[in-house]
């Protein structure tokens, strides 16, 4: 069970209160939905960050010069005509200090969780469309490789605690090495964390979910069930999209990182994946053609091919027509 201070200690969960955008309503939505039991003391919390605002305490024109003068014109403690004047001048010295100090512990708790860089992160958002492939490198040089029907959303520069970023479909990141703020990625529910490593991660559909670490070490947090997976180089946590069920297993770094070097491959494919790949690859619609007889098991590579140079040596091999019209292209068999 979580409290109300876990909450108020967490930067995701106050930059959702503070500044709330799709990405952090989404995720805390899915966390709301698979931990009823914390929603009370979440809710307290949120209260809390909305209601909080403490206003820096400034003292009055001329205060500090008026106490300066007065602590300079006490006497000595043994005198005893003015032991009621000094006592006076003292507590109020006194009360001051206190003042000050409360005002000074004000301030610095709300910095703390209002002025925290984390809450006033620019969220930026990059989206490809079929047939494009976009390459970004972070504020803070972590390189990214966003494949075709994809969603990253980074902060324009990372708070002081970690780098945290939100994806929809695939990328392979190359993480910059920072010992202080880990780097986590958010994607279906699960949070991959590492610190100085690259990585491959696809979604497919609603549930299915394939994490592959080519280099260093990562964490793989799952938001709901409190479940953590840690991978070494060479291997892959897939989620099952029916079962749910997560495996590790080993992967070939070939297969899963060609696609960012401009590589389609192909390995052992059915009809269907095949022309769902080259739709995404080319951005073209696909329609085929009489292929109730056709039984693929296609294996193949091809690197920074045109379209039509593909579907010439597909047809060669599997015994098919084509026509290619601009964004159309229709397989007859």
């Amino acid at each position: 069970m979580k409290t109300k201070e876990d909450f108020l200690t967490n930067p995701e969960f106050i930059a959702w209160v503070k500044h709330p955008h799709d990405h952090l309503n989404d995720y805390w939505s899915k966390w709301m939905n698979a931990n009823p039991d914390d929603l009370r003391e979440l809710k307290l919390a949120r209260e809390i960050l909305l209601r909080t605002n403490y206003p820096e305490y400034k003292a009055p024109t001329g205060m500090k010069e008026d106490i300066r003068q007065k602590l300079l014109t006490i006497k000595p403690a043994d005198a005893p005509r003015e032991k009621k004047n000094y006592r006076s001048v003292i507590n109020l010295a006194a009360v001051l200090l206190i003042g000050f100090a409360l005002a000074w512990i004000s301030g610095v708790f709300n910095k703390d969780l209002v002025d925290n860089p984390v809450e006033n992160l620019v969220m930026h958002h990059k989206r490809t469309v079929s047939g494009e492939k976009l390459q970004l490198t972070l504020s803070d040089g972590t390189r990214v490789w966003l494949n075709s029907n994809s969603e990253f959303s980074f902060p324009e520069k990372f708070g002081n605690k970690e780098r945290k970023v939100f994806l929809e479909g695939e990328a392979f990141i190359e993480v910059e090495k920072d010992s202080i703020r880990p780097f986590r990625v958010v994607a279906q529910g699960l949070v991959t964390t590492a610190l100085g490593t690259s990585f491959n991660i696809k979604e497919k559909g609603e549930a299915e979910i394939s994490i592959s670490l080519v280099t260093g070490k990562v964490k793989v947090e799952n938001v709901a069930k409190s479940e953590d997976f840690f991978l070494s180089p060479g291997e892959q946590l897939h989620r099952d999209p029916i079962t749910g069920e997560k495996s590790i297993r080993k992967f070939d770094r070939h297969t899963i990182s060609s696609w960012k070097e401009g590589t389609i491959l192909f390995e052992k494919s059915n009809l269907k994946e095949v022309v769902a790949i080259l739709e995404n690859w080319y951005g073209v619609k696909i329609e085929v053609e009489n292929s109730t007889n056709a039984s693929w098991e296609f294996s193949g590579e091809y690197h920074k091919q045109s379209l039509a140079n593909v579907l010439k040596s597909m047809a060669y091999v599997q015994n098919f027509e084509y026509e290619l019209k601009g964004k159309n292209v229709t397989i007859k068999f």
